[in-house]
């Protein structure tokens, strides 16, 4: 009887070792793996492959923008990545220090060009890291207000609204 116990252990643990057990598990890509996603596939061109990195903010920014400019999303990304088309980000970008706290989390990155240091925010949404570029343009936008020694309602959003504008 105790070599069918043995024999039967045996097997479930091959068994469960074949079938990867916990080390195979689907792990959710960490923001810097998201963020190298986003960089690699912007040096691509790839539209598809970067609006996935992006976060639900991210992409109403770019549909506020695009229906402000009247063009279609796809435009508006197009054009950003002229915008970096003068190298690769990959060349330019050092990717530094994540910090995570809860479903938010920062990425440090640092143009190797200019030597500026920026946190890039990232959220979590239905278990999945995105990049939340709408969160970077609010954080600039309060950056260069505290700069400027200026009040919130006299800057936009990224959208292009006013924040201090009431819906009437």
């Amino acid at each position: 009887m105790k070599i069918y116990q043995t024999i039967i252990i045996a097997l479930v643990a091959l068994w469960f070792i074949g079938c990867g057990g916990a080390a195979n598990a689907p792990q959710t890509a960490s923001p810097t793996d998201v963020l190298k996603t986003y960089i690699e596939a912007s040096d691509r061109k790839d539209l598809a492959a970067v609006k996935q990195t992006f976060s639900k903010g991210t992409m109403k920014m770019y549909e506020d923008a695009a229906q402000k400019r009247q063009i279609s999303i796809d435009e508006v990304i197009k054009d950003q990545f002229e915008l970096a088309s003068s190298a690769e980000l990959k060349s330019k970008l050092e990717l530094g220090k994540e910090t995570i706290e809860g479903d938010t989390a920062m990425v440090e990155v640092k143009d190797n060009t200019t030597g500026n240091l920026e946190r890039i925010p990232f959220v979590k949404e239905d278990g999945v890291w995105k990049v939340a570029l709408d969160k970077f343009m609010e954080d600039l936008m309060n950056k260069m207000r505290e700069e400027m020694n200026m009040p919130a309602s006299n800057l936009t959003k990224p959208d292009g609204s006013n924040k201090s504008e009431v819906n009437k």
